[in-house]
């Protein structure tokens, strides 16, 4: 069996440009290391080689990218291509893809293996796109990957929303892997120099038999139009004098001012009977693995009848005959139609649903888009529907809106969470993921009448992908977006003792506990519960920040929440910017005045889970 892994070389954080002229991160020049996520594959590759298998390494990048891929060959890498050529510049997701798969099909590439997400992008769709155009399944955001003792089988064990799957699964195949995995293989900098032996093969397009229409700016069929500045929305109330008791008085006085007010009504429903022309419609996938109603798919399905004037949202069911409850919720929450493809398995891969899918775009070729959940099964079918179709992808979507031009404009946070970038497609129909909570809470329409199923039927193929089993480890952010009040941590809480301290103490409010992504990345907090560009965004009444710096990464989660508060010892400390009201103290000295003076205003009738809209 022959290995092929993925191998990004990323600007360090402290040396990313942007230019605004060309709307892209600037690369050239800067300096390179290896995408810590990637290191993490080259690692699992080594230790399942076995004598006589040979591990090779497929990069895409600028010239200056030669010289982290070098110290890979003196980790054991049998071969290193780089993929450069002025003509990939500008490359989107496809592109991108498209060069990746054809360097992969000139080495081997019987189990491919790559990182998560590169920490530059964070999109997570550049390996389910490759694995659709080799023609492989895909899994995404593995734990562990072990090898059977015989024949080309793995035991792998994947993260999801509220804990792992395991799977059984036969070469070829393509896998990413995550922070779980292990650590990242850093290789000693005494390696990175060129040496004999070393050398990376670099390839242009034309080495690669790659049309340079396919690929860079040309063969990308989404483009950046207007980025602007993220700027703060909020303005904030600052209580940094005085005693701590004092100051968390008038802090709570504030809060429970802000949290009375009556919650804003959203507006109603723009009528879909006007119009429905194929052009105008937006398909949502709404179900599972399991075919089982995805409840955060509701409010994706409420936030697109909104924001699309004009549009209207259609619901796609794979599985097992959808009842009359989740029918209604699927109708109340905004969808005018319903496309039912029946898979009586009891569950199936991604593979599987991207095809059910793909028989329903066979009938509604002009759709005007595509949308599925930002989570590890929307990010799988979405990758591969994409490239098997060619068709844009734009991935972690936080707002979309009519364009006249383009049909739809989507917005997603680019250049670490700093910038919006306004993105468009010029392919039909866009796809497009959105992160769990984007679109706030669910807006109930009131429908004249039932809402009729489209049925087609599938058989899903003979799958080398098997589940095995499932395991429980926290509670997901479905649970957690019927919240009335959460709270985040961050590095201020000192620690996983800290953070143990933070959710006994705020258990009196009945708050979820999420985090950021640096307590995450510690291990204080499991990653299915980290909130910001590259977790989740949630909406509670009352969201409390303890601790937290307030980087524009984790503050993209808060956007949409009524009310934020903040306790942070550093009266400079960025998160004071984009919250409601601040409390300048340490979280140690400010939560327990803070847990008994806001106890009266978080009722238990406000503490409750949200229902979601009866049928």
């Amino acid at each position: 069996m022959d290995f092929g892994i993925l191998v990004k070389a990323v600007p360090r954080s402290e040396t990313v440009r942007y230019d605004a002229a060309t709307r892209r991160m600037v690369r050239s020049g800067t300096d390179l290391v290896l995408n810590p996520f990637d290191q993490r594959a080259l690692r699992v590759a080594l230790e399942l080689r076995r004598p006589g298998e040979s591990v090779s390494v497929v990069s895409m990048g600028p010239p200056e990218a030669e010289v982290p891929l070098r110290a890979v060959r003196s980790l054991g890498a049998d071969r290193v291509l780089l993929l450069s050529d002025p003509a990939l510049a500008g490359s989107d997701i496809l592109a991108t893809a498209r060069a990746l798969a054809r360097g992969l099909q000139r080495v081997g590439h019987e189990m491919v293996l790559a990182g998560s997400r590169s920490t530059d992008s964070e999109t997570g769709q550049v390996g389910p796109e490759v694995a659709a155009l080799l023609g492989i399944p895909v899994l995404t955001g593995a734990r562990s990957v072990q090898r059977d003792l015989t024949g080309s089988g793995f035991s792998i064990v994947v993260d999801t929303a509220v804990g792992w799957t395991s799977y059984h699964a036969l070469a070829p195949l393509l896998v990413t892997v995550g922070e779980k995995i292990g650590k990242p293989l850093k290789p000693p900098s005494e390696y990175i120099p060129a040496a004999p032996g070393h050398d990376v093969e670099r390839l242009s397009v034309e080495a690669l038999g790659i049309d340079p229409a396919h690929v860079g700016d040309r063969g990308s069929p989404t483009v950046v139009g207007l980025v602007t500045e993220a700027a703060p929305r909020r303005s904030p109330r600052l209580f940094a004098t005085g005693t701590v008791e004092g100051r968390v008085r008038a802090a709570a006085l504030e809060v429970q001012r802000l949290y009375s007010r009556p919650a804003e009504e959203s507006p109603p429903y723009p009528s879909a009977s006007a119009s429905l022309s194929d052009e105008k419609e937006v398909l949502v996938l709404v179900t599972d693995q399991e075919g089982a109603i995805q409840p955060l798919a509701l409010g994706i399905l409420s936030g697109l009848r909104r924001s699309l004037p004009g549009h209207w949202p259609s619901a796609v069911w794979v599985g097992r005959s959808p009842d009359p409850a989740p029918t209604s919720q699927i109708h109340r929450a905004g969808a005018v139609r319903g496309y039912f493809v029946r898979i009586e398995e009891r569950r199936v891969d991604s593979r599987a649903i991207a095809l059910a899918v793909h028989s329903v775009l066979e009938v509604r070729p002009r759709a005007s888009a595509l949308v599925f959940l930002s989570d590890p099964l929307g990010r799988e079918v979405a990758g591969q529907i994409a490239a098997s179709r060619g068709l844009g992808l734009i991935a972690d979507a936080v707002s979309v809106a009519p364009d006249p031009d383009h049909g739809t404009v989507w917005s997603k946070p680019s250049f670490g969470g700093r910038t919006l970038a306004q993105i468009y497609c010029r392919t039909r129909p866009v796809v497009g993921t959105v992160r769990p909570g984007t679109f706030g809470r669910i807006s109930e329409f009131a429908p004249t009448r039932d809402l009729a199923w489209e049925k087609f039927s599938a058989v899903p193929p003979r799958s080398p992908v098997e589940w095995t089993a499932d395991g429980w480890e926290t509670e997901g952010i479905a649970e957690l977006s019927g919240r009335d009040v959460v709270v985040a941590v961050g590095m201020g809480v000192a620690g996983p003792e800290g953070v143990a301290r933070v959710r006994a103490s705020v258990a009196r409010w009945g708050a979820g506990v999420v985090a950021t992504r640096r307590v995450v990345d510690m291990g204080w907090m499991p990653p299915q519960l980290q909130v910001g560009l590259t977790g989740c965004s949630l909406t509670p009444r009352l969201a409390v920040l303890l601790g937290v710096s307030g980087s524009a990464n984790h503050m993209y989660g808060w956007a949409c929440a009524p009310t934020l508060l903040a306790v942070n010892q550093d009266p400079k400390a960025p998160v004071f910017r984009d919250v409601d009201v601040g409390i300048v103290g340490s979280v140690e000295e400010v939560l327990p005045p803070l847990v008994e003076a806001l106890a009266p205003i978080l009722t238990p009738s406000s503490t409750r889970p949200v229902r979601q809209p009866d049928p």
